[in-house]
């Protein structure tokens, strides 16, 4: 894809669809104009089907009204928790576009940083448009050009499948690429607690030692896979071995502040 504003139309609509999943609020994306102040800008390298660097930039109000409707707390909204979700919805909606329209794009989202690219005059603007609040105004400017598209396969059309079968088949067959990862495994762990100790304390340790974990038997554990919190629960004997019964399941906004970059 060669069109660089056919390519921010669809990040520009995929992030608000991200934002939408994250919130479980409706958000329309709209194209508008005028003037915005870039605080902050997102650098995205594009390579496969096109090639070059697009921005997304937004101001350092809206950037924390959007982290706020996430989070709930505008008070409470850092920087560090800007780049953090910036990035985090950016790489959905880079991810849900090179799945969807975008196939045959390598999309790489870069760390969000304060805005030092200037906007070109002809950048895109749009409006997030969530219930009856503001809109929160993003913009993206960059430029692609045409990039290396794989060679279509010359390989025979396999056989068309029985009319009957066809129609049924085709709705009740779960995707293919869905099925490639299902079975992969991925390493589960679990957290009783945390503390931190001085350079003293960490060399007296020795068989015997005690540490205060500040939690109860009773309080839930973390479950965590890869590294981020997925769930609570709590801990049981199963079969003669530890193990844990899930109590919930984390929230978006929690597992938006268990990432780690």
């Amino acid at each position: 894809m060669a069109d660089t504003r056919t390519l921010l139309d669809a990040l520009a609509t995929s992030l608000g669809a991200s934002l939408g999943a994250m919130t479980g609020t409706a958000v329309r994306t709209m194209p508008t104009v005028g003037e915005v102040t870039v605080d902050w800008q997102v650098p995205i390298q594009v390579g496969g089907s096109a090639v070059g660097t697009v921005w997304l930039g937004v101001g350092q109000a809206d950037a924390t009204r959007l982290v706020a409707s996430i989070l709930g707390d505008a008070s409470l909204v850092a920087d560090a928790d800007i780049v953090d979700t910036m990035k985090e919805l950016l790489g959905q909606a880079a991810s849900a576009h090179a799945h969807g329209k975008g196939k045959g794009l390598d999309l790489i989202i870069e760390t969000p940083v304060p805005a030092t690219a200037p906007v070109v005059p002809d950048a895109q603007h749009y409006d997030l448009m969530m219930g009856t609040g503001d809109p929160i105004r993003i913009v993206g400017w960059g430029r692609t050009v045409a990039g290396l598209s794989p060679e279509p396969s010359r390989t025979a059309m396999p056989a068309a499948p029985p009319p009957a079968a066809s129609m049924g088949a085709s709705l009740a067959a779960p995707p293919r690429n869905l099925d490639v990862v299902l079975d992969i495994e991925l390493p589960i762990t679990v957290r009783f607690g945390e503390t931190q100790m001085t350079l003293e304390g960490l060399a007296r340790l020795g068989p015997g030692s005690m540490i205060d974990l500040a939690r109860s038997p009773e309080d839930p554990v973390d479950l965590l896979v890869n590294g981020r919190l997925v769930a609570r629960g709590q801990v049981v004997v199963v079969s003669g071995c530890y193990g844990v019964r899930v109590s919930e399941v984390v929230s978006p906004a929690d597992r938006l502040l268990s990432l780690e970059f």
